[in-house]
């Protein structure tokens, strides 16, 4: 993985997890399902580096490319 790839990964993260902070906001959302909805991003967003660096097997997983 560049630096570059790694660069627009993090910035991408870091949009996610803003709008999903700021929709949350605007629709009130409660405490439980804002926990799991962060949860899930981190997640997605682990899986996503972890194979773009090659941790997990080359698959179809969210790949950049």
């Amino acid at each position: 993985m560049s630096l570059l790839s790694l660069l627009v990964v993090l910035v991408v993260a870091c949009v996610l997890i803003w709008a999903a902070k700021a929709l949350m906001a605007a629709f009130g959302i409660g405490d439980p399902i804002r926990t799991v909805i962060y949860v899930l991003l981190v997640v997605i967003v682990v899986l996503w580096c972890a194979s773009a660096l090659g941790v997990l097997p080359s698959g179809p997983f969210l790949r950049l490319r």
